[in-house]
């Protein structure tokens, strides 16, 4: 039997799967092992239990829409929001710059009119939540200067595969961006993200190892698995529009196409599929459904009828649109709220470490 990818990544990095039971959270993501691995466990398991502990994720401006994949880190970072001291969201509007392309100006343009409203309407709450720039906050590019002179080139090397200097710029505002709360206060930060962005956190638990500067403690890495590509093949993406299905999608018509084009799990012909019953490991919408689907026994029912073939292809390709379809039409009047929201400005943005301890203790 082949490897799958997740699994080579979890033995090169020495990693195993969490089992559900040992985080102290109930939520579909958790009961369902799509979060799935840490690094490291104990820490996770501790920082759960102890209740005192920040949750981090960035946003990328480099274009207006999100897809299903940066749902599911929005869908995680709710998770683990839900027994955090608070929550922080920065705007990666410099490593958008350096590895996109993406001007100042036009960053800030797409995070305040699209992608903080869309967080916030996928249920990111305002109220525990701090938000800044990496352009504007001046305690993210000291840790950021102190890590570059901590990190020798050919640790970049080995973590990159090469050394550009945008990429070495993005990596080191990125080990800013996850401790930047630790000068602050002296609680753990989670941070939801795909395996694959294992190598850079342990890149900023190195640093924090050997830093003389600060007293920063290691950071927690929560695994999330991918939401798979519709081809099939790898995750969403959205350098391939036809990967990956949006947020929004406003043309229905071209959302179904998508779904009714997904890879399936499926058997031909329809004979062989009633006696054998679909491949769910490899059935894309019966994946998806699995990141969206909230209803344990609804997604029990489908695993059951998809997988002993009395449901086809085309019924749980059906299903997803509608499913879809419904979130689209809700989330499209969410957003132009949440859009107001932001106009209003009722979210809280910082600059500094001072202001950063004022927005957490109006939240206390």
């Amino acid at each position: 039997m082949e490897v799958s990818r997740e699994t080579k990544l979890l033995e090169e990095f020495g990693l195993t799967e969490l089992d559900p039971g040992e985080l102290p959270i109930d939520h579909h993501f958790v009961r369902r092992k799509i979060i799935f691995s840490a690094r490291t466990r104990e820490e996770l398991r501790s920082a759960l239990t102890q209740s005192g502990y920040y949750v981090l994720t960035g946003i990328m401006p480099s274009s207006d829409r999100i897809h299903l994949g940066t749902m599911a880190v929005v869908e995680s970072v709710k998770c683990f929001s839900s027994k955090a001291a608070f929550t922080v969201l920065l705007v990666a509007d410099l490593e958008s710059l350096a590895t996109r392309n993406v001007g100042l100006e036009e960053g800030r343009r797409i995070a305040l009119e699209n992608h903080i409203p869309t967080y916030l309407a996928l249920g990111i709450d305002p109220q525990k939540t701090i938000f800044y720039f990496q352009s504007e906050n001046i305690d993210v590019h000291k840790i950021a200067a102190d890590a570059a002179r901590e990190i020798t080139l050919s640790e970049f090397r080995a973590v990159y595969g090469n050394a550009e200097p945008s990429r070495i710029v993005s990596s080191l505002y990125q080990i800013g961006d996850v401790l930047f709360p630790q000068l602050v206060y002296d609680v753990p930060g989670i941070i939801p993200v795909g395996l694959d962005q294992d190598p850079h956190l342990r890149l900023a638990r190195d640093y924090v190892r050997r830093t003389p500067y600060f007293k920063f403690r290691p950071i927690i890495g929560a695994y999330i698995r991918d939401v798979p590509s519709l081809k099939g093949e790898g995750k969403m993406s959205k350098s391939d529009p036809y990967s990956a299905i949006f947020i929004p999608e406003e043309d229905l018509t071209e959302l179904k196409r998508k779904v009714f084009k997904a890879f399936s799990g499926g058997r031909e012909p329809i004979e062989v599929h009633r006696r054998l019953g679909a491949n769910l490991e490899v059935d894309v919408p019966y994946q998806i459904l699995r990141f969206l689907l909230r209803d344990d026994s609804e997604l029990s029912r489908i695993e059951t009828e998809y997988g002993s073939g009395r449901m086809l292809s085309g019924e749980i390709k059906d299903y997803l649109f509608n499913l879809l379809r419904d979130l689209m039409r809700d989330l499209r009047d969410r957003v132009e709220q949440c859009r107001e929201l932001v106009k209003r400005g009722e979210v809280r943005f910082v600059k500094n470490s001072r202001e950063l301890k004022e927005a957490v203790s109006s939240i206390s």
